[in-house]
């Protein structure tokens, strides 16, 4: 869900000394946990996971998608949107004109292989409801924000005030940024869908009133996933730290596997 990206993108960047951020997720089913590297500085950021699987780069208005196991990468911006739905249109006009057909069995089975909401379905109703719980993670005094989308519980965030955490001006500006990038590149494209989930995302992430140092995810209204900050720290990073690797390969991300 895009606002659980969005909640580890608002707590990753400051326009003058660097921040470097740390959350872990953890799959309560027992079966993984992800820890999660944010290095952000004037408004690049470095996303890493680890085990150390991928990484995406943000700077000069381009993302990068970084794949150490062959050492290439893929570059996403404006004019590769657009190349990307001109060849996805297509297909999407099919999705959807099959969609017709499907029973609501069907869609909500193909909803949870997706992982979202299919293009052209009836949008959700989403709420975003503080509530009157509280706790303290890492240090941090926060409450608790529901997000549910037709009255069912989807996400569970604990917020706290963007004043009371370490550089949270130039986080929110930082995130922003980004958020203003992606929203302009999907602009160009013909996927009204997609553009409209976006914007909704970053709205509803504005509601929230705070930054999430603490978000759980639902489904079927048992707790799935979990993502905790664990540490931040503010320095300088050298700029390298937001570089392609030497000796990596730049691939089409339109072209065949």
């Amino acid at each position: 869900m895009l606002i659980r990206t969005l909640s580890l993108l608002l707590l990753a960047a400051t326009a003058t000394a660097g921040t470097k951020l740390e959350t872990v997720n953890r799959d309560l089913s027992g079966a993984r946990t992800t820890t999660i590297n944010t290095w952000a500085q004037g408004g690049m950021m470095r996303v890493e996971t680890q085990p150390n699987e991928s990484t995406m780069i943000f700077k000069d208005d381009t993302i990068y998608a970084i794949s150490h196991k062959d050492k290439s990468y893929i570059a996403m911006d404006r004019a590769s949107m657009k190349r990307m739905a001109e060849q996805l249109n297509p297909a999407l006009q099919m999705l959807q004109e099959r969609m017709k057909t499907m029973t609501p069995e069907q869609r909500a089975q193909m909803e949870k292989m997706l992982g979202g909401q299919l293009p052209g379905g009836a949008e959700k109703k989403q709420e975003i409801k503080r509530t009157s719980r509280n706790d303290k993670i890492n240090g941090y005094s926060c409450t608790f924000v529901e997000v549910r989308e037709d009255g069912v519980l989807t996400d569970e965030l604990c917020v706290v005030p963007g004043n009371a955490m370490q550089g949270s001006a130039e986080l929110m500006a930082s995130a922003r940024k980004l958020a203003a990038v992606m929203d302009e590149m999907l602009s160009s494209v013909d996927m009204p869908w997609l553009k409209q989930m976006s914007q909704k995302q970053m709205q509803n992430f504005e509601a929230l009133g705070g930054i999430p140092v603490m978000s759980r995810h639902f489904q079927d209204g048992k707790p799935q996933s979990e993502t905790t900050l664990s540490n931040i720290t503010s320095e300088a990073f050298a700029a390298t730290v937001f570089e392609i690797p030497a000796g990596y390969t730049k691939k089409d991300m339109l072209a065949p596997r």
